[in-house]
Formats: C-alpha cells, sequence, structure tokens
C-alpha cells in the first residue's frame, strides 16, 4: 500500500508507527491513516493489484506537480506551509522533553515526527532544495501535560484555518487535494490533544 499524499510505502512492518499520533489505531487488516503523515485511508492506494486483463494495475499516482507549473501564489503558500508544520514539528520535539506522563511524550513525538513529515510533502511540491531551520522557543514555561495539550490544540487550529483560508488561494488541483487532506490530518490532531 502506498500513501498519494507522502509517497510512503505502508506494509506489515510500519502500519502501526505513530499510532499515538493517529486518532484510531490502524490494524493489519484495516489500515484507516498512513502512519506517516496520518493521511486518511481515502489517500491510500494498494499497489501491484492484477487488473482484468492479468496485468499489474498501479492505481492512482502519488501527488506530484513539478514547481515549475506552479504560479508564484502557491510557491509562497507552499513556503509558508512548510515553515508551519517545522514549527509545529519542533514544538512537539520540545514537548517531549518537557512532558511527564509517558502517554503523552509519546503523543507528542508521534506528532512531531508526522507534522514534518507535512513539512517534507510541501517542500516536495514546491520543489524547496531543503527544509528550513527555525529559532529555537522556548517553551519551559509550559509547566504541566495539559498546558503543553492546550498549546498543541491551539497550534493544530492554527495549522486547520491555514488550511483552510489558503486552499481558496491556490489554482493547481493537486495541491488542493494536498491541502485538504491535510487538514483532515490536523484536525484530527485537535481531537488528539482535546481528548487529553
Amino acid at each position: 500500500m502506498k500513501c498519494l499524499i507522502c509517497g510512503m510505502n505502508i506494509n506489515i512492518n510500519n502500519f502501526n508507527i505513530n499510532k499515538a499520533g493517529l486518532l484510531e489505531t490502524n490494524e493489519r487488516e484495516h489500515i484507516k491513516y498512513c502512519p506517516f503523515c496520518g493521511a486518511l485511508a481515502k489517500y491510500l492506494e494498494p499497489e501491484g493489484e492484477i487488473d482484468s486483463k492479468g496485468g499489474i494495475y498501479s492505481g492512482r499516482e502519488i501527488y506530484k506537480v513539478t514547481a515549475e507549473s506552479l504560479d508564484e501564489n502557491t510557491l509562497i503558500i507552499l513556503d509558508h506551509a512548510m515553515k508551519l508544520e517545522i514549527f509545529n514539528s519542533e514544538f512537539y520535539k520540545a514537548a517531549v522533553k518537557l512532558a511527564h506522563s509517558l502517554d503523552v511524550k509519546e503523543t507528542f513525538q508521534a506528532l512531531s515526527k508526522i507534522e514534518y513529515m507535512h513539512a517534507t510533502v510541501h517542500q516536495k511540491l514546491g520543489g524547496f532544495e531543503g527544509l528550513p531551520i527555525l529559532v529555537d522557543i522556548d517553551y519551559n514555561k509550559y509547566k504541566s501535560d495539559k498546558s503543553l495539550m492546550e498549546l498543541a490544540e491551539k497550534r493544530e487550529i492554527h495549522a486547520t484555518m491555514f488550511y483552510e483560508k489558503q486552499v481558496k488561494k491556490i489554482n493547481n488541483p493537486i495541491v488542493k487535494e494536498v491541502f485538504h487532506a491535510l487538514c483532515e490530518v490536523e484536525r484530527d490532531h485537535i481531537q488528539i490533544a482535546r481528548n487529553y
């Protein structure tokens, strides 16, 4: 199985990684989310199915575009999206160190990896050479798991609002679809924070 959003292959060895960052747990015979980027099952494509003529059917292709085919506005939006996702990934990395509960640490670790994958998706779509290095922020004033989860919820709400607003300004259908997919993931992350 392959994720059309991040392009990662999903198999029996990795279907359950980052499970603490998913709203529901994947099962071996029922994969609900990409374990790498959190995309819903509708964005997962089985590989190697046999078509009616006996040939291998590869199905839908990974969402890709050439940077040259994108207008300047879309490239700017992708750059901002990439930075937003790195910013959130780095927050979760810092939150892992500050969290007290093992469950919360595991959730933040998984969310950090998922957000990082989102940044990588934007990097590839925009044809950017590398991921940005942002300024470190001190989160030490957040002393409890509850306060860290409240901040996580605010960040995920912000990300959702960013995708909802920016998708209207994008004229490329592939980038639009990726933004819709990642917006759904961010909504799930809001629920994870609220469920704490």
